[in-house]
Protein backbone atom coordinates (compact mmCIF):
# COMPACT_ATOMS: atom_id res chain seq x y z
CA UNK A 1 0.00 0.00 0.00
CA UNK A 2 1.02 3.21 -0.86
CA UNK A 3 0.41 6.94 0.37
CA UNK A 4 -2.54 6.92 -1.92
CA UNK A 5 -4.25 3.80 -0.87
CA UNK A 6 -3.94 4.98 2.88
CA UNK A 7 -5.59 7.95 1.81
CA UNK A 8 -8.27 6.40 -0.08
CA UNK A 9 -8.77 3.94 3.05
CA UNK A 10 -9.22 6.97 5.41
CA UNK A 11 -11.50 8.69 2.68
CA UNK A 12 -13.70 5.84 2.68
CA UNK A 13 -14.26 5.97 6.54
CA UNK A 14 -14.44 9.65 7.12
CA UNK A 15 -17.77 9.29 9.06
CA UNK A 16 -16.16 6.49 11.66
CA UNK A 17 -13.31 8.67 12.04
CA UNK A 18 -15.34 11.99 12.35
CA UNK A 19 -17.67 10.07 15.23
CA UNK A 20 -14.34 8.79 17.09
CA UNK A 21 -12.36 12.03 17.06
CA UNK A 22 -15.81 13.45 18.22
CA UNK A 23 -16.14 11.28 21.01
CA UNK A 24 -12.47 11.45 22.21
CA UNK A 25 -12.09 15.10 21.60
CA UNK A 26 -14.92 15.94 23.67
CA UNK A 27 -13.85 13.20 26.79
CA UNK A 28 -10.31 15.00 26.15
CA UNK A 29 -12.14 18.25 26.57
CA UNK A 30 -14.43 17.41 29.73
CA UNK A 31 -11.12 16.10 31.44
CA UNK A 32 -8.99 19.29 30.51
CA UNK A 33 -11.26 21.65 32.21
CA UNK A 34 -12.21 19.50 35.36
CA UNK A 35 -8.89 17.89 35.95
CA UNK A 36 -6.43 20.67 35.60
CA UNK A 37 -6.43 23.37 37.46
CA UNK A 38 -4.17 26.63 37.79
CA UNK A 39 -1.01 26.69 39.71
CA UNK A 40 0.36 29.94 41.28
CA UNK A 41 4.36 30.48 41.07
CA UNK A 42 5.82 32.69 43.85
CA UNK A 43 9.48 34.03 43.04
CA UNK A 44 12.03 35.64 45.85
CA UNK A 45 15.56 36.55 44.62
CA UNK A 46 18.62 36.01 47.77
CA UNK A 47 22.02 38.10 47.11
CA UNK A 48 25.09 36.58 48.24
CA UNK A 49 27.97 39.00 49.25
CA UNK A 50 31.80 37.10 48.52
CA UNK A 51 33.03 40.45 50.45
CA UNK A 52 32.98 41.92 53.61
CA UNK A 53 31.75 44.87 52.22
CA UNK A 54 28.06 44.63 52.29
CA UNK A 55 26.79 46.50 49.76
CA UNK A 56 25.93 45.17 46.19
CA UNK A 57 28.97 46.31 44.04
CA UNK A 58 31.27 43.84 46.43
CA UNK A 59 28.89 40.53 44.93
CA UNK A 60 30.70 38.07 42.71
CA UNK A 61 34.26 39.78 43.00
CA UNK A 62 36.10 36.49 43.57
CA UNK A 63 37.02 34.30 40.44
CA UNK A 64 34.82 31.80 38.47
CA UNK A 65 35.67 29.34 40.55
CA UNK A 66 35.03 30.96 44.19
CA UNK A 67 31.99 32.33 42.91
CA UNK A 68 30.55 28.66 41.22
CA UNK A 69 31.27 27.29 44.82
CA UNK A 70 30.17 29.52 46.73
CA UNK A 71 26.63 29.59 44.69
CA UNK A 72 26.65 25.89 44.66
CA UNK A 73 27.39 25.72 48.34
CA UNK A 74 24.28 28.01 48.73
CA UNK A 75 22.00 26.34 46.59
CA UNK A 76 22.93 23.08 48.70
CA UNK A 77 22.03 24.51 51.75
CA UNK A 78 18.92 26.37 50.71
CA UNK A 79 17.37 23.28 49.16
CA UNK A 80 18.31 20.97 52.15
CA UNK A 81 15.81 18.35 53.29
CA UNK A 82 16.91 19.90 56.93
CA UNK A 83 15.81 23.35 55.64
CA UNK A 84 12.35 22.17 54.12
CA UNK A 85 12.11 20.21 57.84
CA UNK A 86 12.70 23.66 59.87
CA UNK A 87 9.70 25.39 56.85
CA UNK A 88 7.16 21.98 58.30
CA UNK A 89 7.86 22.75 61.24
CA UNK A 90 6.82 26.09 61.24
CA UNK A 91 3.43 25.68 58.85
CA UNK A 92 2.48 22.30 59.63
CA UNK A 93 1.76 19.50 57.01
CA UNK A 94 -1.82 21.05 56.74
CA UNK A 95 -0.60 24.50 55.95
CA UNK A 96 1.67 23.29 53.36
CA UNK A 97 -0.69 20.73 51.72
CA UNK A 98 -3.81 23.00 51.82
CA UNK A 99 -6.02 20.34 53.62
CA UNK A 100 -6.23 18.14 56.53
CA UNK A 101 -4.01 15.17 56.29
CA UNK A 102 -4.56 11.89 58.04
CA UNK A 103 -1.06 9.47 58.06
CA UNK A 104 1.67 10.23 57.47
CA UNK A 105 0.92 13.88 56.52
CA UNK A 106 4.50 15.11 57.45
CA UNK A 107 6.22 12.81 54.46
CA UNK A 108 3.34 13.95 52.44
CA UNK A 109 3.83 17.61 53.04
CA UNK A 110 7.84 16.96 52.60
CA UNK A 111 7.51 15.73 49.29
CA UNK A 112 5.30 18.42 48.00
CA UNK A 113 7.77 20.81 49.33
CA UNK A 114 10.66 19.00 47.61
CA UNK A 115 8.41 18.94 44.01
CA UNK A 116 7.37 22.19 43.93
CA UNK A 117 10.44 23.97 45.07
CA UNK A 118 13.48 25.45 42.76
CA UNK A 119 16.26 27.09 42.49
CA UNK A 120 18.25 28.73 39.32
CA UNK A 121 20.97 31.16 38.75
CA UNK A 122 21.98 33.23 35.96
CA UNK A 123 25.70 32.65 35.01
CA UNK A 124 28.30 34.78 36.74
CA UNK A 125 25.57 36.07 38.61
CA UNK A 126 25.60 35.60 42.93
CA UNK A 127 21.94 36.24 42.92
CA UNK A 128 20.02 32.72 43.63
CA UNK A 129 15.93 32.79 42.65
CA UNK A 130 13.97 30.58 44.24
CA UNK A 131 10.51 30.03 43.31
CA UNK A 132 7.72 27.41 44.33
CA UNK A 133 4.52 26.45 42.87
CA UNK A 134 1.26 25.89 44.76
CA UNK A 135 -1.87 25.62 43.74
CA UNK A 136 -3.44 28.80 45.79
CA UNK A 137 -1.15 31.94 45.65
CA UNK A 138 -1.07 33.01 48.57
CA UNK A 139 0.26 29.50 50.06
CA UNK A 140 2.65 29.56 47.31
CA UNK A 141 3.89 32.79 48.98
CA UNK A 142 3.93 31.81 52.69
CA UNK A 143 5.60 28.71 51.56
CA UNK A 144 8.49 30.19 49.84
CA UNK A 145 8.80 32.76 52.40
CA UNK A 146 9.18 29.97 55.21
CA UNK A 147 11.64 28.17 53.32
CA UNK A 148 13.68 31.13 53.05
CA UNK A 149 13.33 32.24 56.46
CA UNK A 150 14.38 28.19 57.98
CA UNK A 151 17.19 28.51 55.30
CA UNK A 152 18.51 31.90 56.97
CA UNK A 153 18.22 30.49 60.39
CA UNK A 154 19.77 27.11 59.18
CA UNK A 155 22.91 29.15 57.71
CA UNK A 156 23.46 31.14 60.60
CA UNK A 157 23.31 27.76 62.56
CA UNK A 158 25.24 25.67 60.29
CA UNK A 159 28.23 28.29 59.47
CA UNK A 160 28.49 30.07 62.95
CA UNK A 161 27.65 27.46 65.54
CA UNK A 162 29.78 27.74 68.53
CA UNK A 163 27.88 25.28 70.96
CA UNK A 164 25.66 27.91 72.30
CA UNK A 165 22.47 26.28 71.20
CA UNK A 166 23.30 23.07 73.28
CA UNK A 167 23.87 25.67 75.75
CA UNK A 168 20.43 27.20 75.75
CA UNK A 169 18.71 24.42 75.89
CA UNK A 170 20.68 23.32 78.94
CA UNK A 171 19.91 26.49 80.20
CA UNK A 172 16.13 25.94 79.45
CA UNK A 173 16.53 22.73 81.28
CA UNK A 174 18.13 24.63 84.51
CA UNK A 175 15.59 26.74 84.63
CA UNK A 176 12.83 24.33 84.47
CA UNK A 177 14.83 22.33 87.28
CA UNK A 178 14.96 25.17 89.22
CA UNK A 179 11.32 26.45 89.13
CA UNK A 180 10.59 22.81 89.69
CA UNK A 181 12.54 22.52 93.14
CA UNK A 182 10.79 26.03 94.16
CA UNK A 183 7.22 24.40 93.02
CA UNK A 184 8.11 21.61 94.86
CA UNK A 185 9.03 23.90 98.11
CA UNK A 186 5.72 26.05 97.41
CA UNK A 187 3.86 22.69 98.16
CA UNK A 188 5.56 21.62 101.11
CA UNK A 189 4.47 25.22 102.36
CA UNK A 190 1.27 25.24 101.63
CA UNK A 191 0.62 22.06 103.13
CA UNK A 192 1.80 23.11 106.38
CA UNK A 193 -0.01 26.44 106.33
CA UNK A 194 3.68 28.40 106.41
CA UNK A 195 4.22 31.61 104.20
CA UNK A 196 8.16 31.99 105.21
CA UNK A 197 9.93 28.87 107.13
CA UNK A 198 13.06 30.62 108.33
CA UNK A 199 10.87 33.76 108.97
CA UNK A 200 8.62 32.01 111.16
CA UNK A 201 10.58 29.76 113.02
CA UNK A 202 12.50 32.84 114.20
CA UNK A 203 9.50 34.92 115.09
CA UNK A 204 8.49 31.86 116.62
CA UNK A 205 11.95 31.35 118.61
CA UNK A 206 11.57 35.50 119.57
CA UNK A 207 7.89 35.35 120.69
CA UNK A 208 9.01 32.36 123.06
CA UNK A 209 11.45 34.01 125.07
CA UNK A 210 9.56 37.33 124.60
CA UNK A 211 5.99 36.31 125.63
CA UNK A 212 8.08 33.97 129.20
CA UNK A 213 10.15 37.43 129.85
CA UNK A 214 6.80 39.24 129.91
CA UNK A 215 4.59 36.76 131.82
CA UNK A 216 7.41 36.67 134.20
CA UNK A 217 7.38 40.09 135.09
CA UNK A 218 3.04 40.03 134.72
CA UNK A 219 3.63 37.51 137.62
CA UNK A 220 5.88 40.17 139.13
CA UNK A 221 3.67 43.38 138.77
CA UNK A 222 1.17 41.21 140.03
CA UNK A 223 2.81 40.25 142.98
CA UNK A 224 3.63 43.96 143.76
CA UNK A 225 0.54 45.01 143.40
CA UNK A 226 -1.37 42.80 146.12
CA UNK A 227 1.56 43.32 148.67
CA UNK A 228 0.85 47.18 148.10
CA UNK A 229 -3.32 46.45 148.61
CA UNK A 230 -2.46 44.52 151.69
CA UNK A 231 -0.72 47.30 152.96
CA UNK A 232 -3.14 49.69 152.10
CA UNK A 233 -6.00 47.22 153.87
CA UNK A 234 -4.01 47.45 156.91
CA UNK A 235 -2.96 50.94 157.19
CA UNK A 236 -6.94 51.81 156.64
CA UNK A 237 -8.26 49.98 159.49
CA UNK A 238 -5.82 53.07 161.69
CA UNK A 239 -8.04 56.12 159.92
CA UNK A 240 -11.80 57.01 160.57
CA UNK A 241 -13.99 57.21 157.85
CA UNK A 242 -15.02 60.97 158.38
CA UNK A 243 -13.90 64.09 160.08
CA UNK A 244 -14.60 67.09 161.11
CA UNK A 245 -14.59 69.80 157.83
CA UNK A 246 -14.83 73.04 159.21
CA UNK A 247 -16.74 75.58 161.87
CA UNK A 248 -18.77 78.13 160.51
CA UNK A 249 -19.59 81.55 162.69
CA UNK A 250 -21.21 85.59 161.38
CA UNK A 251 -17.94 87.35 162.92
CA UNK A 252 -15.70 87.55 160.32
CA UNK A 253 -18.81 88.27 157.48
CA UNK A 254 -19.89 91.04 160.19
CA UNK A 255 -15.98 92.13 160.50
CA UNK A 256 -15.83 91.95 156.36
CA UNK A 257 -19.23 94.02 155.95
CA UNK A 258 -17.98 96.92 157.72
CA UNK A 259 -14.85 96.67 156.05
CA UNK A 260 -16.99 97.41 152.74
CA UNK A 261 -18.81 99.69 154.04
CA UNK A 262 -16.03 102.16 155.20
CA UNK A 263 -14.55 101.60 151.63
CA UNK A 264 -18.11 102.93 150.24
CA UNK A 265 -17.97 106.10 152.62
CA UNK A 266 -14.67 106.74 151.80
CA UNK A 267 -15.47 107.25 147.92
CA UNK A 268 -18.10 109.96 149.26
CA UNK A 269 -16.86 111.31 152.42
CA UNK A 270 -13.05 112.65 153.92
CA UNK A 271 -11.71 110.66 156.41
CA UNK A 272 -12.38 112.79 159.30
CA UNK A 273 -16.14 112.21 158.14
CA UNK A 274 -18.00 111.18 161.63
CA UNK A 275 -19.72 108.46 159.04
CA UNK A 276 -16.32 107.01 158.54
CA UNK A 277 -14.89 107.55 162.09
CA UNK A 278 -18.39 105.65 163.23
CA UNK A 279 -17.68 102.75 160.98
CA UNK A 280 -13.85 102.56 161.87
CA UNK A 281 -14.53 102.43 165.43
CA UNK A 282 -16.82 99.17 164.87
CA UNK A 283 -14.79 97.65 162.81
CA UNK A 284 -11.55 98.22 165.59
CA UNK A 285 -14.22 96.91 168.22
CA UNK A 286 -15.01 93.50 166.09
CA UNK A 287 -10.75 93.00 165.47
CA UNK A 288 -10.50 93.50 169.60
CA UNK A 289 -13.80 91.11 169.81
CA UNK A 290 -11.84 88.43 167.10
CA UNK A 291 -8.25 88.86 168.65
CA UNK A 292 -9.41 88.53 172.46
CA UNK A 293 -10.43 84.78 171.10
CA UNK A 294 -14.33 84.63 172.32
CA UNK A 295 -15.21 83.36 168.67
CA UNK A 296 -12.94 80.16 168.76
CA UNK A 297 -14.97 77.03 169.03
CA UNK A 298 -18.33 78.99 168.18
CA UNK A 299 -20.88 78.68 165.64
CA UNK A 300 -21.59 75.39 163.14
CA UNK A 301 -19.78 72.60 162.77
CA UNK A 302 -19.62 70.30 159.76
CA UNK A 303 -17.95 67.11 159.23
CA UNK A 304 -17.65 64.24 156.42
CA UNK A 305 -16.18 61.58 154.88
CA UNK A 306 -11.83 61.48 155.50
CA UNK A 307 -10.15 62.38 152.22
CA UNK A 308 -6.85 60.92 153.24
CA UNK A 309 -9.22 57.63 153.78
CA UNK A 310 -10.82 57.80 150.29
CA UNK A 311 -7.26 58.64 148.92
CA UNK A 312 -6.44 55.60 150.29
CA UNK A 313 -9.32 53.44 149.14
CA UNK A 314 -8.95 54.79 145.64
CA UNK A 315 -5.09 53.52 145.74
CA UNK A 316 -5.95 50.17 147.12
CA UNK A 317 -8.95 49.90 144.61
CA UNK A 318 -6.06 50.81 141.77
CA UNK A 319 -3.55 48.45 143.26
CA UNK A 320 -6.54 45.45 143.09
CA UNK A 321 -6.98 45.91 139.65
CA UNK A 322 -3.59 46.16 137.80
CA UNK A 323 -3.14 42.76 140.40
CA UNK A 324 -5.97 41.43 138.34
CA UNK A 325 -4.69 43.00 135.11
CA UNK A 326 -1.81 41.62 135.72
CA UNK A 327 -2.83 37.96 136.64
CA UNK A 328 -5.04 37.71 133.67
CA UNK A 329 -1.82 39.50 131.60
CA UNK A 330 -0.22 37.08 132.63
CA UNK A 331 -2.12 33.83 132.07
CA UNK A 332 -2.27 35.40 128.57
CA UNK A 333 0.84 35.35 127.72
CA UNK A 334 1.53 31.67 129.38
CA UNK A 335 -0.74 30.47 126.97
CA UNK A 336 0.44 32.41 124.07
CA UNK A 337 4.17 31.27 125.40
CA UNK A 338 2.84 27.15 124.98
CA UNK A 339 1.17 28.24 121.40
CA UNK A 340 4.66 29.69 120.39
CA UNK A 341 6.42 26.35 121.82
CA UNK A 342 4.37 23.87 119.98
CA UNK A 343 4.60 25.84 116.93
CA UNK A 344 8.39 25.41 117.08
CA UNK A 345 8.51 21.93 117.95
CA UNK A 346 6.31 21.45 114.76
CA UNK A 347 8.89 23.51 113.16
CA UNK A 348 11.68 21.73 114.22
CA UNK A 349 10.24 18.32 112.81
CA UNK A 350 9.58 20.20 109.67
CA UNK A 351 12.90 21.38 109.33
CA UNK A 352 15.01 18.81 107.73
CA UNK A 353 12.52 17.95 104.81
CA UNK A 354 12.43 22.47 104.49
CA UNK A 355 16.19 21.72 104.56
CA UNK A 356 16.10 19.38 101.48
CA UNK A 357 14.06 21.31 99.18
CA UNK A 358 15.69 24.18 100.11
CA UNK A 359 19.29 22.36 98.95
CA UNK A 360 17.63 21.49 96.26
CA UNK A 361 16.54 25.25 95.45
CA UNK A 362 20.26 26.32 95.75
CA UNK A 363 22.01 23.23 94.43
CA UNK A 364 19.49 24.19 90.82
CA UNK A 365 20.03 27.92 91.01
CA UNK A 366 23.73 27.29 91.02
CA UNK A 367 23.89 24.66 88.06
CA UNK A 368 21.61 27.38 86.29
CA UNK A 369 24.19 30.24 87.06
CA UNK A 370 27.16 28.32 85.80
CA UNK A 371 24.96 27.20 82.50
CA UNK A 372 24.28 30.71 81.84
CA UNK A 373 28.09 31.60 82.30
CA UNK A 374 28.68 29.20 79.70
CA UNK A 375 26.32 30.16 77.53
CA UNK A 376 27.18 34.31 77.88
CA UNK A 377 31.26 33.34 77.26
CA UNK A 378 30.02 30.67 74.21
CA UNK A 379 27.68 34.15 72.94
CA UNK A 380 30.77 36.16 73.89
CA UNK A 381 32.98 34.07 71.51
CA UNK A 382 30.53 34.15 68.69
CA UNK A 383 29.62 37.76 68.74
CA UNK A 384 33.21 38.99 66.06
CA UNK A 385 31.39 36.44 63.62
CA UNK A 386 27.87 37.42 63.52
CA UNK A 387 28.62 39.95 60.73
CA UNK A 388 29.58 37.16 58.57
CA UNK A 389 26.09 35.70 58.79
CA UNK A 390 24.77 38.64 56.73
CA UNK A 391 26.72 37.97 53.56
CA UNK A 392 23.09 36.73 52.52
CA UNK A 393 21.02 39.12 51.84
CA UNK A 394 17.05 39.05 50.73
CA UNK A 395 16.51 41.16 47.82
CA UNK A 396 12.86 40.57 47.62
CA UNK A 397 10.40 38.57 49.30
CA UNK A 398 7.71 36.71 47.84
CA UNK A 399 4.36 37.67 46.69
CA UNK A 400 1.12 36.36 46.11
CA UNK A 401 1.13 36.10 42.37
CA UNK A 402 -1.64 37.71 40.51
CA UNK A 403 -2.00 35.51 37.66
CA UNK A 404 -1.22 31.68 37.85
CA UNK A 405 -0.24 29.32 35.01
CA UNK A 406 -2.72 26.85 33.44
CA UNK A 407 -2.16 23.59 31.53
CA UNK A 408 -5.62 23.96 30.07
CA UNK A 409 -4.70 24.96 26.26
CA UNK A 410 -2.22 22.14 26.12
CA UNK A 411 -4.21 19.79 27.20
CA UNK A 412 -6.94 20.80 24.87
CA UNK A 413 -4.06 20.81 21.89
CA UNK A 414 -3.12 17.56 23.33
CA UNK A 415 -7.11 16.20 23.57
CA UNK A 416 -7.41 17.26 19.85
CA UNK A 417 -4.10 15.61 18.76
CA UNK A 418 -4.64 12.15 20.84
CA UNK A 419 -8.35 12.24 19.21
CA UNK A 420 -7.57 12.69 15.96
CA UNK A 421 -4.43 10.15 15.98
CA UNK A 422 -6.79 7.58 17.75
CA UNK A 423 -9.64 8.11 15.37
CA UNK A 424 -7.65 7.73 12.36
CA UNK A 425 -5.59 5.10 13.43
CA UNK A 426 -9.25 3.26 13.92
CA UNK A 427 -10.63 4.25 11.28
CA UNK A 428 -7.65 2.68 9.43
CA UNK A 429 -8.02 -0.53 10.95
CA UNK A 430 -11.62 -0.61 9.84
CA UNK A 431 -11.15 0.58 6.54
CA UNK A 432 -8.39 -2.17 5.63
CA UNK A 433 -10.61 -4.68 7.51
CA UNK A 434 -13.55 -4.08 5.18
CA UNK A 435 -11.74 -3.25 2.33
CA UNK A 436 -8.92 -6.20 1.81
CA UNK A 437 -9.14 -8.47 5.01
CA UNK A 438 -12.99 -9.21 4.79
CA UNK A 439 -13.48 -8.77 1.00
CA UNK A 440 -10.89 -11.26 0.38
CA UNK A 441 -12.77 -13.70 2.78
CA UNK A 442 -15.63 -13.08 0.67
CA UNK A 443 -16.24 -14.96 -3.17
CA UNK A 444 -15.90 -12.97 -6.12
CA UNK A 445 -18.42 -12.69 -9.06
CA UNK A 446 -18.32 -11.06 -12.12
CA UNK A 447 -21.21 -9.00 -13.98
CA UNK A 448 -22.50 -10.03 -16.97
CA UNK A 449 -21.73 -8.35 -20.27
CA UNK A 450 -24.67 -6.50 -21.67
CA UNK A 451 -26.12 -7.48 -24.80
CA UNK A 452 -25.71 -5.06 -27.77
CA UNK A 453 -27.79 -4.90 -30.93
CA UNK A 454 -25.24 -4.05 -33.09
CA UNK A 455 -21.36 -3.86 -32.74
CA UNK A 456 -19.26 -1.38 -34.89
CA UNK A 457 -16.59 -2.08 -37.34
CA UNK A 458 -13.15 -2.53 -35.66
CA UNK A 459 -12.23 -3.23 -32.51
CA UNK A 460 -14.31 -2.07 -29.63
CA UNK A 461 -13.42 -1.83 -26.01
CA UNK A 462 -15.74 -2.26 -23.31
CA UNK A 463 -15.87 1.50 -21.41
CA UNK A 464 -16.87 -0.19 -17.96
CA UNK A 465 -14.70 -2.16 -16.20
CA UNK A 466 -15.53 -4.49 -13.40
CA UNK A 467 -14.98 -2.82 -10.02
CA UNK A 468 -13.96 -5.19 -7.19
CA UNK A 469 -16.40 -5.22 -4.24
CA UNK A 470 -15.43 -2.55 -1.44
CA UNK A 471 -13.17 -0.69 -3.44
CA UNK A 472 -11.66 1.79 -1.73
CA UNK A 473 -11.46 3.99 -4.76
CA UNK A 474 -15.27 3.90 -5.55
CA UNK A 475 -16.23 7.09 -6.06
CA UNK A 476 -12.47 9.01 -5.75
CA UNK A 477 -12.19 11.60 -8.76
CA UNK A 478 -10.17 9.93 -11.72
CA UNK A 479 -7.20 12.38 -11.72
CA UNK A 480 -4.79 10.78 -14.47
CA UNK A 481 -4.73 7.97 -16.89
CA UNK A 482 -1.29 6.15 -16.27
CA UNK A 483 -0.68 3.62 -19.22
CA UNK A 484 0.28 -0.34 -18.84
CA UNK A 485 4.37 0.26 -19.34
CA UNK A 486 4.65 -3.57 -18.67
CA UNK A 487 3.76 -4.51 -21.68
Amino acid sequence: MDLFDVIALAWSQKGFIALIFALIFAVGVGASLTLLKPSYTSDTRLLVLLDSNPTPTAAGVGDAFMLDQVMQSESELLSSEAVRRLALETLGADVVLGEQAGLNADGLALRELRANFSLSREPNSSAINASFKSPSAERSALILNSIVDAYLAYREQVLFETGITGLEVRRAQADEAVAAARAELNTFLQANDLANFEAERLTADNLVGNLSERAAQARAERDSAMAGAAALRERLGQIPESIELYVENGVSGVLLDRRAERASLLARYQPAAPAVQAVEREIEAIEEFIQSGATVGEGQRRTGANPVRQALESELATREANAEAQASLATALEGQARSNRALVSRLRQLEPEYTRLAQNITAAEEAAGAVAALEATASARRSPSLGAADAVRLIDRAAAPMEGSSMKKLGLIGSFVAAAGIALFLGLLRGYWLTYVRAAALPRSRPAAPVVAAQPAGPVQDARQPVAANDPFDGLPILAHVADRSM
